[in-house]
């Protein structure tokens, strides 16, 4: 039964489910190389976001976590060009939005040690500094056992142009809260709040089709409708053990949004490998493709990985059809750092659109 709060608790024996694995089929695995990397960072690295530059997409940055200390942010060459000492902060997600009447993009992310959400303001020209407030608590007044912030992402429905955060907890529950402009302030307001049955930290928006998915770690992958007032119907969209995930964790998961194609594409960390499922409307599509991140030789490659984003966006020469970064939690002096790899890379590899 669901509370107040639309808790929509997902069990995987109890559902009906859209998607039934089928173990050991013929899945392509390929190997591709980095473009770039940034440096090695002292704390560990987790999850990425980049935001795409409306005046300049070759002067868009990445964002960077360090779930030790804050968060790092990096232009296409792998360089850093800003440093927030802030925390815990473990997972960063950006949108487009609306603040004192003018365009900017939030950058938002979980802070571990106080279980907050953490704000900064992206301008036109690629300043960013943090947003006012910067911080709020995360989690609800609720008599749910909602424990141990965790993984995070933002939602934008591009009709109303309204923007979301959705903040997830190793209890399972999903916390979603609107973005408010409140005179050039921001402000959070509670939307509902749904559930997995075990621990998820993977979780994305696509705004354009109206949905979000959830990984949870050592089970699968599940989509909700992203609009509140849609409900909380599930499906399954992957499953652990399966032919793309044959074991734990899933962890990252970014959309990539391109012209022919969409894809989902998933951290599959027990493999060290990025996986591809198609998105088509409310079809679920099998895993298509696993790309491994090898060494190129000057850039070694991706193990354990952790966070990622994709976007499809040209991003100057080294990325014609977009950019894939990945977090790499062994780089070579043994510490962590993030991956920059050409989607057009990916795509001839594994024939995609």
């Amino acid at each position: 039964m669901k509370t107040k709060y639309q808790l929509a608790s997902v069990l995987v024996l109890g559902a009906v489910l859209a998607f039934s694995p089928a173990l050991n089929a013929q899945v392509k695995e390929v190997q591709v190389t980095a473009k770039a990397e940034t440096n090695s960072i002292i704390g560990d690295a987790d999850d990425p976001a980049i935001w795409v530059s409306p005046n300049d997409p070759a002067a868009s940055l990445v964002l960077g976590t360090d779930k030790y200390n804050g968060m790092h942010v990096y232009d296409l060459k792998g360089a850093e060009v800003a440093y927030f000492n802030d925390g815990a902060v473990n997972n960063v997600d950006v949108r487009e939005f609306t603040l004192a009447g003018r365009t900017v993009w939030l950058a938002s992310a979980t802070e571990r040690d106080n279980e907050d959400i953490v704000f900064y303001v992206i301008e036109a020209d690629g300043k960013i500094d943090r947003a006012t407030p910067h911080a709020f608590p995360a989690m609800p007044d609720t008599t749910e056992r909602v424990r141990n912030i965790y993984g995070h992402a933002m939602a934008r429905d591009p009709a109303t142009g309204r923007v979301w955060t959705l903040t997830n907890y190793k209890s399972g529950h999903i916390v979603q809260y609107e973005v408010i402009d409140d005179n050039g302030q921001l402000k959070l307001e509670f939307a509902r709040m749904f559930k997995v049955a075990t621990q998820p930290e993977g979780i994305v928006a696509d705004d354009t089709a109206g949905h979000i998915y959830v990984g949870e770690e050592d089970a699968g992958i599940w989509r909700f409708p992203m609009l509140p007032e849609d409900g909380d119907a599930v499906t399954q969209i992957a499953a652990i053990p399966s032919d793309c995930f044959p074991k734990d964790d899933i962890e990252g998961l970014a959309i990539y949004d391109g012209a022919d194609a969409r894809y989902l594409v998933v951290s599959a960390q027990g493999i060290h490998r990025a996986a591809f499922i198609p998105l088509n409307g409310e079809d679920v599509q099998p895993c298509v493709g696993l790309a491994e991140i090898a060494s190129s030789g000057t850039i070694d490659g991706v193990s354990e990985t952790d966070g990622l984003d994709v976007v499809s966006t040209p991003l100057g020469p080294d990325y014609p059809e977009g950019m894939l970064v990945m977090m790499d939690d062994q780089n070579e002096d043994l510490q962590t750092n993030f991956k920059y790899i050409s989607f057009a890379d990916v795509k001839a590899a594994l024939g995609l659109k």
